[in-house]
């Protein structure tokens, strides 16, 4: 249970089925979004009054009444589905995105060595990989998996924005506000950074297969901690009237515009910077993300006034980018938030910088290796006849030294009969 608050949550992935992995762990997709299920469980479906069908060619007696019994048990069934479908992060889309441009920041060599072949999309199905890992039947599930996609600042203190007194230091944090603060509220910013520590590793040694997995899950920690509603207690915005903007902002909006964030991501390029500091770098960028809180959930209250639409009860819609019911509204919701300098745009786009800072940190780190794999073994050289000719006539050379050798008898020794040669 949620302390401060009545609100509870369960973080679930939504939407893409998990797919078979070409290294170490599973390697697909979403990010940290949650699909929020009523207190109350699932709803009941109506009840239809079913008519039994007897056999027969004709159309039995009260056909019509089981047919309208089986449309509403059917949109029932749709409804409880998408109720407790899982909902993602940036989505699988989001975090490819924002892994590509990070990759697209990078100077070379470290560009090429994430870019080449089929090296980006390998490290972009990583990136997607660790909400798949917070599902129970997935077999690659960690009980331990869901914290890591999260960090509800607001939650574990009263202090207020920018949280200058929070502890950093995972062990101070734990003393100060018990280990069980962060598994209910999470620890996003440390995953990321022990991700890093791994990747540096893994680079150093050439482990092909644990570069791609550690800079995946590094990759998705990152941009989880730039997601704003992945940083407040709030994170559906249930505390404020905003109910379903997770999933709103994520993959309604996310999904309506891929071509707006993936040109918004590109602007404003810079050097990558090497992160001294990871731990707390990590931090202030979860704190930045959690200023832009406010203007969201204002924009979409603006949208929601202005189209007279509630996300929350059209939860489908998100996914349904031909909805037209809902088109008014996500206009709205555009316009609102370019009014407000585009706030979930700053916040993409900030995931991808950073990102780009991190991947280039482990790789300068780890002695800015030229290969992503280990350097092969010199193969034995070959030796030729002669050689193992001159080494065989050494050996018995050798071996004939050892042998002990026959003295000659002395003149005048035991047994001879005279004292001077014979006649």
């Amino acid at each position: 249970m949620r302390t401060g608050h009545t609100v509870s949550r369960e973080r679930l992935c939504h939407g893409s089925p998990g797919r078979a992995v070409p290294f170490r762990a599973s390697l697909p997709a979403c990010l940290g979004l949650q699909r929020h299920v009523s207190r109350g469980g699932l709803p009941r479906p109506p009840r239809s009054g079913l008519t039994h069908v007897s056999g027969g060619l004709g159309r039995p007696p009260g056909a019509k009444q089981w047919r309208s019994g089986a449309v509403g048990l059917a949109a029932a069934v749709l409804a409880a589905a998408l109720l407790v479908s899982p909902a993602l992060g940036w989505s699988d889309r989001g975090h490819h995105l924002i892994t590509e441009e990070a990759v697209g920041r990078l100077p070379e060599p470290l560009r090429g060595l994430l870019a080449a072949g089929t090296a980006l999309e390998r490290l972009k199905q990583a990136s997607a990989a660790p909400d798949t890992w917070r599902k129970r039947e997935s077999p690659h599930y960690r009980p331990d998996e869901k914290p890591r996609h999260f960090f509800d600042i607001d939650a574990m203190t009263d202090e207020s924005y920018p949280f200058a007194g929070f502890p950093r230091d995972r062990a101070d944090a734990e003393k100060r506000f018990g280990p069980q603060v962060f598994q209910e509220h999470g620890s996003a910013p440390w995953a990321a950074a022990d991700a890093l520590g791994r990747l540096t590793d893994a680079m150093a040694t050439g482990r092909t297969a644990d570069i791609f997995h550690d800079a995946g899950e590094m990759a998705h920690y990152a941009a989880d901690l730039h997601m704003p509603f992945h940083t407040t207690k709030n994170y559906d915005g249930k505390l404020t009237g905003n109910h379903g903007i997770h999933k709103t902002l994520e993959i309604g909006l996310v999904h309506r515009r891929l071509d707006f964030y993936k040109a918004e991501m590109a602007k404003a390029r810079r050097e990558v910077t090497f992160v001294d500091d990871a731990r707390d770098r990590l931090f202030d960028w979860l704190i930045e993300a959690h200023s832009r809180v406010k203007p969201i959930l204002e924009a979409d209250t603006a949208a929601r006034r202005e189209a007279k639409y509630n996300p929350a009860q059209h939860p489908e819609d998100a996914d349904d980018l031909a909805s037209a019911r809902a088109r008014p509204y996500y206009d709205a919701l555009k316009r609102e938030l370019a009014a407000r300098g585009s706030p979930e745009a700053v916040a993409m786009r900030d995931a991808a910088a950073h990102l780009a800072d991190l991947l280039y940190t482990a790789w300068v780190r780890a002695g800015k290796p030229l290969t992503l794999s280990a350097a092969p073994l010199a193969a034995p050289r070959k030796q030729s006849r002669v050689e193992y000719l001159l080494i065989g006539a050494a050996v018995v050379i050798f071996l004939l030294m050892l042998l002990p050798r026959r003295r000659p008898a002395r003149p005048g020794g035991a047994g001879s009969t005279g004292s001077g040669p014979p006649p």
